[in-house]
């Protein structure tokens, strides 16, 4: 049989996100460490990741020392690392810039194997026969043609690594970036589709005979676009001639409560809807007192007066 281990969307920083208190790259490692130590466990023959594996596309906000200890960490992996790029790997999210990114280093110095383009990956044991494809990110405006470009060959399985957003709904998300539906993926070649991108937690899920692994982000950065309770996972992939086999593996974390600002949370919300309100309220009041200046109508606002005073100083500031 063939063994897999599947990953996606580490962001791997210098830098913690806003609503965590530990250390973010300590945290990252961690997770590591227990990835690394599953495929030693396992005798894994490789291990995918969808992309987004550095956070942060500029090379000068990405230290020298945290990619050595990229490097390091991986050089004594059991197994190889392929790895398809994500919006978060190079400038623009345009993969040709990747010679100048922190991911292209790990490239050039064969840490990890290029996985996307004609940048494959084929594995063979006792008669059994992998083959792996990578779609990189490529824009908010999805080309099918690279599902489409994708044919069987001798191989038993046909797997596609894709950093896209895909659900079963399909439809359109973040800045009108397009979401693929699980019955358009079914309809492509490939027998085992693995999602990296979208950072929720979806789930495997069989369509059509076609297995589509969407179980989100290796980690959870952002409080405000994360589920702070969601215990990230990896995927084991185990493939015989007969059947493709999903184990999904949940990671040892710590509790949101121990790792997330949850009262700053809670405080930057409260925030926010008490300025909806306001917004909504000089709105309101502007229809009603047209000829009235903008500080007479911040004053008779129905907001706390803090809100008041800070929006009059704005305006005073911009003198309008």
């Amino acid at each position: 049989m063939i063994k897999l281990l599947w990953r996606t969307d580490v962001h791997l920083s210098d830098v913690s996100p806003a609503s965590r208190k530990d250390d973010w790259t300590d945290s990252v490692f961690a997770k590591l460490d227990q990835i690394k130590m599953v495929a030693q466990k396992l005798r894994v023959q490789a291990v995918l990741d969808g992309g987004d594996f550095f956070h942060l596309k500029s090379p000068s906000r990405t230290t020298h020392r945290l990619v050595r200890q990229a490097a390091e960490h991986h050089a004594d992996y059991p197994c190889p690392v392929y790895c398809t790029p994500g919006n978060h790997d190079a400038v623009y999210g345009n993969y040709e810039y990747l010679p100048q990114q922190p991911l292209g280093v790990l490239y050039a110095a064969a840490i990890f194997r290029r996985l996307y383009d004609d940048n494959e990956a084929l594995f063979e044991v006792d008669g059994v026969k992998v083959r792996v494809v990578g779609v990189p990110y490529h824009g908010t405006t999805y080309d099918l043609e690279r599902f489409a470009a994708i044919k069987r060959g001798d191989e038993d399985w046909l797997v596609c690594v894709a950093h896209v957003l895909a659900s079963p709904q399909g439809g359109t998300m973040f800045e009108n970036e397009d979401v693929l539906r699980y019955s358009e993926l079914a309809a492509f070649a490939p027998d085992v589709f693995l999602l990296g991108h979208w950072h929720k937690d979806q789930g495997v899920q069989t369509l059509n005979g076609k297995k589509i692994i969407n179980i989100g982000s290796l980690t959870r950065g952002s409080i405000a676009q994360d589920d702070v309770e969601r215990k990230p996972a990896i995927s084991l992939l185990t493939f015989t001639k007969e059947e493709v086999k999903v184990q999904v593996v949940r990671l040892k974390v710590r509790s949101a409560d121990e790792v997330f600002d949850l009262d700053a949370h809670v405080r930057a919300e409260a925030r926010a809807t008490t300025m909806d309100a306001f917004v909504s309220s000089v709105r309101e009041t502007l229809v009603d007192t047209e000829g009235e200046s903008l500080e007479d109508v911040v004053r008779v606002s129905s907001v706390p007066e803090q809100v008041q005073e800070r929006a009059i100083a704005y305006l005073e500031m911009a003198d309008v």
